[in-house]
């Protein structure tokens, strides 16, 4: 907050040329004490913050003071608009409405070379709003409720303290506090519902240990496989797999990869219809044509 709180001043300052200690304080809602210690802050980092005594006195920055001059060269101008670009993509007011002053502060306008959007294409924007409201909870330290299902189908209630939001495998994740057993957790988003905001808070610096490494573990084993798809699931081969691990044949793809052991790859498998056939292992061959026999059963 402190550093955003600084671009603001700053740009304010070179706005309005010349206010108050006491007028930037009921602007930003802190005390004059924090106002002089930002402005402390800014004449180290080199913006020549000038102050008169007296009646109609007051802080101005340096009318000659060019801030793309002075402090940051223009490839760090870039780097600090495409930064806030990114932000921005994830429809953040604060973070657009950032990005436009310090267009005007650098005098050049951001690329506009990133888009973000939380839902899928044949879902509504639903997981934009869970994305904003958990933004918010972590930003405030308020404790959440929510209902979540596990890799195994299992619903649970949990009440956590959330720490950070992370993407990582084309999918969105929370990493908390569990209070119940005392450690940090790893949530899926598309798997939380009916997130409930209370009116508790917290202080991460209580807990007795520090947040571990992002990461994600649905605690199941990892097999390997070998599958054959038809020409025509190409564009989905190369969505779905690594490229290092795809053989291109004349007629067909051979995939030859690492899947975790766990019934929703048969599943996934079932979504090619005819298209894909398990050359590896056999155990997993017969699994899926036991899945098979049952769902023709189900039709009979």
């Amino acid at each position: 907050m402190a550093s955003g709180r600084l671009f603001e001043i700053l740009y304010y300052m070179l706005d309005v040329k010349q206010t108050t200690a006491q007028e930037l304080a009921e602007r930003f809602e802190v005390s004059v004490r924090t106002i002089y210690r930002d402005l402390d802050r800014l004449l180290v980092a080199g913006i020549p913050i000038q102050t008169f005594q007296g009646a109609g006195g007051g802080v101005c920055i340096d009318e000659n003071f060019v801030l793309d001059k002075t402090v940051l060269n223009t490839q760090e101008q870039e780097q600090i608009l495409s930064a806030l670009q990114g932000l921005s993509a994830l429809h953040l007011r604060e973070y657009q409405d950032l990005l436009g002053r310090m267009q005007n502060i650098f005098q050049q306008n951001s690329h506009d070379w990133i888009e973000v959007d939380f839902s899928s294409w044949h879902q509504d924007n639903e997981m934009n709003k869970k994305f904003q409201q958990i933004k918010d909870v972590i930003l405030k330290h308020q404790v959440i409720a929510f209902d979540y299902i596990n890799a195994q189908g299992e619903q649970s209630h949990r009440k956590v303290y959330p720490v950070k939001v992370f993407f990582k495998g084309n999918a969105w994740y929370l990493q908390a506090y569990e209070m119940k057993k005392s450690v940090y957790r790893t949530y899926k988003l598309t798997r939380m519902h009916h997130i409930e905001q209370k009116d508790e808070y917290f202080d991460i610096h209580q807990f007795n240990q520090q947040p571990p490494s992002l990461n994600y573990h649905e605690d199941v084993s990892m097999i390997d496989v070998e599958l054959k798809f038809e020409k025509y699931l190409g564009s989905f081969v190369y969505d779905e797999f690594e490229y290092q691990d795809i053989e291109q044949m004349e007629d067909s793809y051979i995939v030859k990869t690492k899947i975790p052991h766990h019934p929703w790859f048969l599943s996934f498998l079932l979504s090619f219809g005819s298209g894909v056939e398990i050359l590896q292992p056999i155990a997993l061959r017969e699994q899926l044509k036991n899945e098979l026999q049952k769902l023709v059963k189900v039709y009979e």
